[in-house]
C-alpha cells in the first residue's frame, strides 16, 4: 500500500466518524423544537404543543430520518473510495523497467486477460 493509499484509508475512516458523530448529535427543528440524536430516535426534547405547521413528534422523526438517511450516504460514499483508491495497484518494478513479458500482476491476468495485466503508465501501450 502506497502513502496515498494509507491516507485515503485514515481520511475514509475519518468521514465515516464523521458520520456517525453527525447522526449522534441531537438538533433543533425550525428554531423551536429541541430533538434527540438522529440515531437514537430523534424523539422531541420537552412536550411542546404544535404551533401552527410545526408537529414536534412528526417534524423531529421525519427530520431525523433524513439526518440519518445524509450520514449513511456519506459512510457508504467514504467506504467505497476508500475502497476503490486501495484497489489501485502501481506499475510494478518488471514493468517500470521495460520487461513487460515478466509482469503477470493484477485481476486481469487471474481470469486470462495478460494482455491487460501489465498497465503501465510510464511506457506506451502496443
Amino acid at each position: 500500500m502506497s502513502g496515498f493509499q494509507r491516507i485515503v484509508a485514515f481520511i475514509s475512516l475519518g468521514v465515516v466518524a464523521l458520520a456517525i458523530v453527525f447522526a449522534l448529535l441531537p438538533f433543533t427543528f425550525a428554531d423551536t423544537v429541541k430533538c434527540g440524536p438522529a440515531l437514537l430516535g430523534a424523539e422531541p426534547r420537552s412536550a411542546k404543543p404544535a404551533v401552527g405547521l410545526v408537529q414536534p413528534e412528526r417534524d423531529c422523526e421525519r427530520t431525523g430520518r433524513s439526518r440519518l438517511a445524509t450520514s449513511g450516504f456519506v459512510a457508504i460514499l467514504a467506504v467505497v473510495t476508500g475502497a476503490g483508491v486501495s484497489q489501485v495497484k502501481e506499475p510494478g518494478k518488471d514493468c517500470r523497467d521495460g520487461r513487460h513479458a515478466d509482469c503477470h500482476g493484477g485481476w486481469p491476468a487471474l481470469v486470462g486477460l495478460n494482455r491487460f495485466a501489465c498497465r503501465c503508465s510510464c511506457h506506451p501501450s502496443s
